[in-house]
């Protein structure tokens, strides 16, 4: 008796843990879901909403709906990866989740160097470019947060490659 009680109470810690990581892929891939689905909103409202169709030059259409090809796979599979806990998903949600923040990242740049210096409406039909007009905040609030999505991608990537580090010194 004293014997399965303590081998029940050396199981639980390791149950609690494995509990814990799951919690923690569940809420990575969550958050992948849901950064891929601002992005994914954001870009349908750009081409609605903000009349993209009519003002962007085609080359920057065709990058839109390359972006949001991104995000639409990495929105698939990041719920793969969250309903089924699949290492493969992980992986693949993981890098789409980078190809679109540094996509994203392309086409803001684009964007704000349509906005600024001699490149001013270079992204916009021809048409459109006397009259085509931006606030600065929206620029600047574009190029900060493209540039934080840069760095988590970049902090995501550093902390990944450590831990296979880690993995094979342990080994």
């Amino acid at each position: 008796m004293l014997s399965s009680c303590s081998a029940l109470c050396m199981c639980e810690p390791i149950e609690e843990i494995k509990k814990n990581k799951m919690n923690k892929q569940k809420l990575y891939s969550l958050a992948l879901v849901l950064g891929a689905a601002i992005l994914l909103f954001r870009t349908i409202r750009l081409l609605t909403l903000e009349n993209g169709w009519i003002t962007l030059a085609n080359w920057v259409i065709v990058l839109t709906f390359i972006e949001m090809a991104i995000d639409i796979l990495c929105i698939i599979f990041s719920s793969h990866w969250l309903f089924k806990n699949s290492d493969n998903s992980k992986s693949i949600a993981l890098h789409l989740g980078a190809y679109a923040a540094i996509f994203h990242a392309f086409r803001v740049l684009i964007f704000v160097l349509g906005r600024t210096g001699p490149w001013i409406n270079f992204d916009v039909k021809p048409e459109f470019r006397s009259t085509h007009n931006v606030d600065m905040f929206w620029i600047y609030f574009a190029a900060t947060l493209s540039i934080l999505g840069i760095l988590g991608v970049i902090i995501i990537w550093l902390y990944i490659e450590r831990k296979k580090i880690n993995g094979k010194a342990n080994r």
